[in-house]
């Protein structure tokens, strides 16, 4: 009779242990993450540097530190969107930067694929990041400050693109961006995360980066040659006018951010606007404006012309950190069709904050 009694006491208490120990969030295999509380930890982020500061839930397992990803597009200014079918989740400024799906290591920059350390997570009904592969996808260091209970996000200077037009079969128009390894690193640009803007696209800080996206260490700013300067401003001039005239017809078309094809949304973001109407004209570009701002041929400011695709850059936290956020084409009279928010698909005078946020241009066609 002691012996059962003992051996019914020595159960509770493990059940006891068990039920006041652990939590579980489900994810791929139904892996279980162990929490702080049964509710999540809050806790801080901020960037390395900066006063500013969100709250933000956190879950730790085996050294592991998990975040909401949306929290941390909150505070990056990044659009979020999650797809509830599949579970495939975007950040980015005006069209998708990083895609991810729960359960799987694969995940995109633009349109290049890396490999996450972890797999994302659903922790409580949300896509969780763990911090190493959420510095994988951001391409910034992100750590976690155990005394301060703060997840801090560092900086990395910007590179820009370097790609050259690659060369396609005869009687093709395709772009491709350059191959690169997205695990080293290589001859891949340290991008950084925006800031300062509003929902709209409407700046409200920060400042121009002197060098107009390029470093400025030798003559032909860093395009390897593949640039247009010196008058040699030359385009096809039938499918430059068809492009444009194409791209008016969707004028007032709504806005969304990862909108999927027009065919079945009928609403674009900045970039599947551009792809949707160059692929009218036979050129088929990458579908985000990352992977556009390196295909074609490197244009500066002065020598625009009507049919370039022109991108804009979103400051970071850091004023020395910049990003491709946003494309738009250049119909001329100073003069860029676009669509970044309300009122959808518009025609907007390059001046004042939006003259200061170009970065360069690249001509297809």
């Amino acid at each position: 009779m002691l012996k059962r009694s003992m051996l019914l006491a020595s159960t509770v208490l493990l059940l006891t242990s068990c039920s006041s120990g652990s939590g579980s969030g489900s994810g791929s295999g139904g892996s279980t993450v162990t929490k702080n509380n049964t509710a999540g930890s809050v806790v801080n982020l901020k960037a390395q540097g900066q006063a500013s500061t969100i709250k933000t839930r956190h879950w730790e397992e085996k050294g592991g530190v998990w975040i909401p990803a949306e929290r941390a597009a909150t505070y990056m200014q990044y659009r979020f969107d999650e797809n509830p079918k599949n579970h495939v989740a975007s950040m980015g400024y005006a069209d998708p930067v990083y895609t991810f799906k729960v359960g799987s290591k694969q995940a995109k920059i633009g349109d290049q694929q890396i490999l996450l350390s972890d797999a994302p997570r659903m922790i409580d009904n949300n896509v969780c990041l763990e911090l190493r592969s959420l510095s994988q996808l951001i391409q910034q260091p992100v750590r976690w400050d155990s005394g301060s209970s703060t997840v801090i996000i560092e900086a990395q200077k910007h590179q820009p693109p370097t790609n050259e037009l690659v060369n396609t079969p005869p009687g093709t128009n395709q772009f491709r961006a350059q191959s690169t390894d997205m695990s080293t690193g290589d001859d891949n640009p340290d991008y950084d995360n925006p800031d300062n803007y509003d929902e709209y696209g409407n700046y409200i800080g920060g400042g121009r980066p002197g060098n107009n996206g390029n470093n400025g260490n030798n003559s032909n700013n860093g395009n390897n040659g593949n640039d247009v300067e010196n008058g040699n401003n030359t385009a096809d001039q039938d499918k430059v006018d068809e492009v444009i005239s194409y791209g008016k017809r969707y004028m007032g078309v709504d806005y969304k951010f990862n909108a999927a094809a027009y065919a079945e949304s009928r609403k674009f973001d900045c970039s599947s606007f551009i792809q949707h109407i160059f692929k009218h004209v036979g050129v088929d570009l990458p579908r985000s404006s990352r992977s556009q701002s390196t295909v074609g041929k490197y244009v500066s400011r002065k020598n625009f012309i009507p049919g370039d695709i022109v991108f804009f850059y979103t400051p970071g936290r850091y004023k020395t950190n910049n990003i491709v956020g946003h494309v738009g084409l250049y119909i001329g009279n100073n003069q860029v069709l676009q669509t970044y928010g309300n009122p959808g698909v518009t025609i907007t005078k390059l001046l004042g904050n939006w003259d200061d946020r170009i970065m360069w241009g690249r001509r297809v066609l």
